[in-house]
């Protein structure tokens, strides 16, 4: 991949993660009236699903050196992320939500280690789950 491709995705990567920091402000700004948690959560849902999506792509083009089945994994959290929707207690969603972002994460390191994703990618995709995770778990102590 060329280097203007990675540093696009790098780029985009990294916009992607702001809604959930902007959550943390507006949280820590006092703006509980726009919803944050609200926001945070439906926004994860769907960057949880953009990423099994991700999955499915390599799958269809890698399907004979991934040793999980992606289909399978990245329809389950996919859905998993959907149905934290459904709850009532923030609590339980940001829980979900966190245990879907880890296992994609999970999932991404087999699939670097296994040679079926390029390494700057699992390294891209792991700090940015990693703050993703972080400003979840601020504005999950922010509900208590």
């Amino acid at each position: 991949m060329q280097r203007m491709q990675i540093l696009w995705a790098k780029s985009l990567a990294a916009l992607g993660a702001i809604p959930f920091i902007a959550a943390v402000v507006a949280q820590f700004a006092g703006m509980a009236e726009y919803h944050t948690t609200y926001l945070s959560l439906t926004y994860g849902a769907v960057i949880i699903s953009f990423l099994s999506g991700i999955h499915w792509g390599v799958y269809l083009t890698h399907s004979q050196e991934a040793r999980i089945n992606l289909l399978v994994s990245s329809n389950l959290l996919a859905i998993l992320a959907w149905l934290s929707l459904l709850f009532l207690v923030p609590v339980t969603q940001f829980l979900i939500q966190i245990t879907c972002f880890i296992a994609l994460l999970f999932i991404d390191r087999q699939l670097a280690a296994d040679g079926v994703i390029e390494r700057w990618f699992y390294q891209l995709r792991k700090h940015i789950t990693l703050l993703v995770i972080l400003c979840m778990l601020i504005l999950l102590w922010g509900e208590r």
